[in-house]
């Protein structure tokens, strides 16, 4: 039972008479503060101190919290009036703030590489939680991850400090990448004069999905390069001539935002209206819109929100890939604004001090049980709507559809939610203390878990895939993703993992693997992956200086059989055929169906002749044994091409045309034989 405690209210006589006391009281002592300094006669005057924000690019929904501010009057009554200006091709935010021709900027991570350098930047809100850079390329240019990147054509924009910082993280080299100047169109990508382009999620991608062009993005954010995105700033200077002002804007600004992200609609049709130099579509709007929400997360934190330990492991990440010096440590506190309130002026604290002593004097008591009721009350109302969150965050916990692990800064487990215990099979009780590597399935390289926890030891979110194993040993995947958690003086105290079972999608994906590269009649390799091995078989063998050996196979006889006794009959003699030919190789070797009654065999590491006639005879003998069919006998032979490396080719193309070129003069001799290419 909740217990509530009121102050009595007083009598009503005696509370009848206080505020004619206290309206009395008032206008003297206001008349007295005049009389003290007369220039608060002036504080209704309001000068609107003029300020430019330099934005980063062209006007759209990325700088939608600024339109806001300026036409909902934020900025108004902050005492500014906000000039908003777009930039160039190819200009820097960073260099019009520090030379002056504006107060506040919009810039992205490369700030940390200006601090560094010693110029005197300041951070004041981070807007984007994630950066929207990545880099876009084709499908059909088939670029895969970033070292498919190498020797390839690709378009940069300025201040691209993220995918410099991408490359070099993955062990890129800074010249095995032909860097084009961006013209920020994807018309040289789509012509194909450039392989990939660097391109914001917010923008570029919508162009290609409406003309139904497949495209992939590699993002930083996927190889631990997770950075702020759009961080608002300005310099040194400005801070300190003129603080109030700074924080002013900073307020406003943010106020701006959160009304833009709450009427997407609205500021759509204002930036059409009015901002609209770019010539979007509202369709292009909209996407940017959600894209932005996506990224900026107000439904986690505050729009603006800056953890500093983010901040420096940005920093460190530079640090370490070369890019700001590793003797030098970071200014952090400098880069960062403190959002210092200024002190009023002496007099006025002398001033509001004396007037305050007057109306205290007067009714000093009456105030005072007023003052404890309502706070009394106030705090009350605020414990039960702190106990009203509480209780709604406990219960979305609870009841998550995902497992959630949280651990103390040692990995012990502190709590797990119902979801943990029904896809694990353990109890909370049974894991209170335990680490979570009980639950591992598989043994992952140190360099895994040594990712893991310099990402959430500097503050940034960790993703990553887990093979773990339940308390019955059944083994199931999980995709994780862990966070630091820090209490209010910035001290770590906790992890927090949330998992998903992923086991039904990663089943999926490779059974759908295992149909894109086997032939779905014999179970054997297709073509397509006969391809990839024979290319690596390839580069294996020049390095290691040995051979190998290509084996066409083609049935005699297998059309008549097909045509006599049906397809039925013809699809069971080629999966037994494939049977018998992988019966005729190693483990290392591989037999693949190339098509029809075609089959093709690879011999690795051949050291003699001797090995490869062993084989191909073997194959003719078992291929001369009868297929049984429905109760009939059928006979099929064989005719088999061979070409060997180096002696036939030092080319895919050369070694495949060889050995199907032997298989021919097989075929019109007397069949049932196999031949040398030379």
């Amino acid at each position: 039972m909740k217990r509530r405690f009121l102050i009595a209210p007083c009598p009503a006589k005696s509370c009848s008479s206080f505020p004619s006391i206290l309206f009395g009281i008032i206008p003297l002592a206001a008349f007295f503060l005049l009389l003290l300094h007369p220039a608060l006669l002036l504080a209704g005057t309001t000068v609107l101190t003029p300020v430019t924000l330099q934005l980063k690019w062209k006007h759209q929904f990325q700088f939608a919290g600024y339109y806001a501010a300026v036409e909902k009057g934020y900025y108004r009554d902050a005492g500014l009036v906000v000039t908003l200006r777009e930039a160039t091709q190819g200009s820097d935010p960073a260099e019009a703030v520090l030379n002056g021709e504006a107060q506040f900027g919009v810039g992205g991570s490369s700030l940390v590489l200006l601090r560094a350098e010693g110029k005197p930047v300041v951070a004041l809100a981070a807007i984007l939680q994630h950066s929207p850079l990545g880099i876009l390329s084709l499908n059909a240019n088939n670029i895969r991850n970033v070292h498919d990147l190498a020797g390839r054509r690709v378009m940069l924009e300025p201040m691209s400090a993220e995918v410099m910082a991408l490359f070099r993280a993955e062990g890129v080299p800074d010249n095995a990448i032909k860097v084009v100047p961006h013209e920020f169109s994807l018309e040289k990508l789509l012509n194909g004069e450039v392989d990939a382009a660097s391109v914001y999620s917010t923008t570029e991608p919508y162009q290609l999905e409406k003309r139904r062009i497949a495209y992939s993005i590699i993002y930083p954010e996927r190889s631990g390069i997770d950075f702020y995105g759009d961080t608002l700033f300005t310099r040194r200077e400005v801070v300190q001539k003129q603080p109030e002002m700074v924080r002013q804007f900073r307020d406003a600004s943010l106020r701006g935002w959160k009304y833009a992200l709450e009427h997407q609609d609205e500021m759509i049709d204002l930036i059409l209206k009015r901002y609209n130099t770019h010539r979007l579509t509202r369709g292009q709007l909209a996407y940017e819109a959600g894209e932005l929400q996506k990224l900026i997360r107000p439904d986690l934190m505050e729009v603006g929100y800056m953890n500093p330990g983010r901040w420096q492991h940005i920093a460190d990440t530079y640090s370490q890939l070369g890019l700001i010096p590793a003797a030098k440590p970071f200014p952090l506190e400098s880069f960062l604004h403190a959002g210092e309130q200024p002190r009023l002026p002496d007099w006025l604290y002398g001033t509001l001090g004396a007037a305050m002593a007057i109306i205290i004097a007067v009714s000093v008591v009456a105030i005072r049980f007023h003052y404890l009721n309502a706070a009394l009350n106030d705090q009350m109302q605020l414990r039960d709507k702190a106990e009203a969150k509480l209780r709604k965050l406990s219960a979305a916990i609870i009841q998550s559809p995902v497992s959630i692990v949280i651990t103390d800064t040692a990995g012990a487990i502190e709590y797990v939610n119902p979801k943990f215990c029904e896809l694990t099979g353990y109890t909370a009780e049974e894991v209170a203390g335990q680490n979570p590597r009980i639950l591992r399935g598989s043994i992952l390289p140190p360099e895994f878990y040594s990712d893991l926890w310099r990402t959430i030891l500097a503050g940034g979110l960790w993703h990553g895939e887990f093979l773990n194993k339940k308390k019955n040993g059944e083994l199931f995947w999980e995709h994780a993703t862990i966070a630091p958690i820090w209490d209010a003086q910035g001290e770590l105290t906790n992890f927090i993992a949330i998992k998903e079972d992923i086991t039904e999608r990663k089943t999926l994906q490779e059974k759908l693997d295992h149909m894109a590269h086997h032939d779905e009649l014999t179970g054997l390799p297709n073509r397509a992956l006969f391809f990839d091995r024979i290319g690596r078989a390839l580069a294996h063998a020049k390095r290691s200086q040995t051979g190998f050996a290509l084996l066409f196979v083609d049935l005699d006889g297998f059309k008549t059989i097909n045509d006599t006794y049906g397809h039925d009959s013809g699809d069971a003699l080629l999966r037994e055929t494939a049977r018998r030919l992988a019966g005729c190789v190693r483990d290392s070797d591989t037999v693949a169906r190339m098509g029809g009654d075609e089959f093709a065999v690879m011999l690795l590491d051949v050291a003699d002749l001797g090995h490869i006639t062993q084989v191909a005879e073997k194959m003719l003998t078992l291929l001369s044994l009868p297929f049984m069919f429905k109760g009939l006998e059928c006979h099929v032979g064989a005719s088999i091409g061979i070409s060997i490396f180096p002696q036939d080719g030092d080319a895919v193309d050369t070694l495949m045309n060889t050995a199907d070129m032997a298989m021919y003069r097989v075929k019109q001799g007397a069949k049932n034989n196999y031949a040398f290419a030379s």
